[in-house]
């Protein structure tokens, strides 16, 4: 009986502490979204003011990108930062959502993602896309985090 009674508590607890994501906080959402263009710059001369010189440049699909430790940045024709892509922890981003951050706290600090699997978790500025974000997760962490905005 007390096993059986242990069991039924198991089994009401275990949902509720995995539980989904409250809704998405568009706010926070938008937030972060505009959180690396302001930390890092919304040109190359801007990006290179606060980064310096990147170490490597790439025509990737008619695009330059630049390349820091750990960060890419796809510029648009017009020297605009069209897309960030952090690999590596360290940089100051907003709710300590970084590289490394659980994916639970993505989750807790966003809310429900617009798109999700278990890989992923992809995010939608509320003046729409491409503005966007995109969480990568291996193992529940946060492996990657990519950003989208509208350059031209």
């Amino acid at each position: 009986m007390r096993a059986a009674l242990l069991l039924s508590l198991a089994l009401l607890v275990i949902p509720g502490a995995a539980g989904a994501a409250g809704p998405t906080d568009i706010a926070r959402v938008d937030d972060y979204i505009d959180a690396p263009r302001a930390l890092f710059g919304r040109t190359r001369a801007e990006l290179e003011r606060r980064l310096g010189v990147p170490t490597q440049e790439r025509l990737r699909a008619g695009t330059i990108v630049l390349f820091w430790p750990g960060l890419e940045v796809a510029m648009s024709p017009s020297a605009r930062v069209a897309a960030i892509s952090v690999r590596a922890a360290g940089r100051p981003l907003p709710y300590g959502l970084d590289v490394g951050a659980p994916r639970a706290r993505v989750e807790a600090v966003l809310g429900q993602a617009q798109d999700t699997t278990d890989e992923r978790a992809f995010y939608l500025d509320a003046d729409g896309f491409p503005n966007s974000v995109e969480f990568f997760f291996r193992d529940g962490r946060v492996t990657r985090i990519e950003w989208r905005f509208w350059a031209d």
